[in-house]
């Protein structure tokens, strides 16, 4: 399994998300990562 790199604007995109209320399902499925990934 290979690591992906993330940019500093997806995981701007991502706490904006986050800060938003959104749950991590919601997260996993509108951006296309992993729940494991959002939660670290």
């Amino acid at each position: 399994m290979a690591r992906r790199s993330f940019y500093v604007i997806d995981i701007v995109e991502i706490l904006v998300h986050w800060y938003a209320g959104r749950s991590q399902h919601e997260l996993a499925a509108s951006l296309g990562v992993d729940r494991k990934t959002i939660r670290k």
